[in-house]
């Protein structure tokens, strides 16, 4: 496969050479100037709800390894107008209903700005909150709609394409690939309900037939009867909406073995969970197409892929997780600058809606991410993503059939 980043690194001079290297994170930990916070000790409080235990986590764990990554990365750079971030962590498990009172905990210490790293229910479940305590919340991976572009989304940001991009490249990658008849498989999550419409919308307004549509609850050991009944449809292809984890190895294992003739395709979960793959049957990832967001043309995912490996031992496998993790803070930090002096959630919150033309580390080459007022989705246009496509039970190169455009 085509690595994006080095297994190995050098030295500690060379990692040293690395941090010099790194833009992203740079000019807000150089800032000068002064800022103010609500702890005692002075520090920039950051909060992250992350999920650790519900159908979120075997995302989350890589988004939240890489934002301790980043937020360490700038106090060793000597923080934001010589200001340390501090950041406190709490799990929601992916339950929207706890979300609340979780966000509340993260306030109640001092967190003048969020990150969300659970199920995007649980955002949408914190807007009204968020809103009424004048606090921005940053989503990295999340994809579910309305939580850059609704109408609640005063205060809350996402950075991934929205669910409806991830429709229209599969509406065209169908077409282009000749497939007429499309056969659905989806867990039970919240998060895939909530997103289902809009990723389906622009497929079935393509003139593309859902012949199937299976359910199947995230903690499934049997998938059998499903595909089954997939395989009676006789599709031309599979679309698995899944949240990754095992379900969805399971359900590509399946797959291969009652839909050997059958292309399929996912979301970007099973790309960005490299601990998933090893779990899988051999040959039943292979010719697998997912929604991915790394290649080795954007100069920014390889810096990023030498930070994280000088980081974890000489090893990192750098995923779109990985990249909208680092990007959320870099754009957070960009924004606690401008803030000034006065560091509160809606001086933050009015410095995120100046961040624009914010160098991507995911995406194809010259990729950028702007937020504005009455813009709080990141994206600036479909090439935040690349269909890739595995091989030898891993993500291999460009799928040659089709890719969305920049323009």
């Amino acid at each position: 496969m085509a690595r994006t980043t080095p297994r190995r690194r050098g030295n500690a001079g060379k990692a040293a050479a690395l941090f010099a290297a790194l833009p992203l994170l740079a000019a807000g930990a150089c800032a000068s100037g002064s800022g103010s916070a609500a702890s005692d000790d002075g520090t920039i409080v950051i909060g992250m709800d992350q999920d650790t235990a519900g159908g979120a986590a075997a995302y989350a764990s890589i988004v939240g390894a890489t934002v301790k990554d980043a937020v360490a990365q700038i106090n060793e750079r000597g923080g934001i107008g010589g200001r340390k971030l501090k950041l406190i962590v709490k799990s929601d498990d992916n339950d929207a209903t706890k979300a609340p009172t979780v966000v509340r905990q993260l306030l109640s210490q001092g967190a003048q700005a969020l990150i969300m790293n659970s199920g995007g229910q649980s955002v949408l479940q914190v807007q009204a909150l968020l809103k009424q305590q004048k606090v921005p919340a940053i989503a990295p991976v999340n994809i579910t709609p309305g939580i850059g572009d609704g109408p609640n989304s005063a205060y809350t940001y996402s950075l991934a394409n929205p669910t409806a991009d991830f429709g229209k490249v599969y509406a065209e990658a169908f077409k282009k690939a000749g497939y007429t008849k499309l056969a659905l498989f989806k867990d039970d999550s919240a998060s895939i309900a909530g997103m289902e419409k809009a990723l389906m919308g622009p497929i079935r307004d393509a003139g593309i037939e859902v012949v199937a549509t299976e359910m199947a609850p995230v903690d499934t050991s049997d998938v059998t009867a499903q595909i089954t009944r997939i395989k009676r449809a006789a599709p031309d292809a599979m679309l698995v909406a899944a949240l990754g984890g095992q379900m969805e190895v399971l359900v590509h294992n399946t797959a291969h073995q009652l839909l050997p003739g059958i292309d399929r395709f996912s979301l970007a979960s099973i790309g960005n969970q490299p601990d998933l793959w090893g779990q899988a049957r051999q040959g039943a990832l292979d010719r697998l197409v997912f929604v991915g967001s790394i290649t080795e043309e954007n100069d920014r995912s390889a810096e990023l892929g030498r930070f994280l490996a000088s980081r974890r031992g000489g090893k990192a496998e750098v995923t779109a997780y990985d990249a909208q993790a680092y990007d959320a803070v870099g754009m957070l930090a960009k924004a606690i600058e401008a803030a000034g002096s006065k560091v509160d959630g809606e001086a933050i919150n009015k410095g995120l809606e100046h961040v624009s033309g914010y160098p991507a580390s995911f995406g194809q080459k010259g990729y950028t991410l702007s937020f504005r007022p009455g813009k709080h989705s990141g994206t600036d246009g479909l090439c935040g993503l690349i269909l890739k496509q595995f091989e030898n039970g891993e993500p291999g190169r460009q799928w040659p059939t089709y890719q969305p455009e920049c323009g």
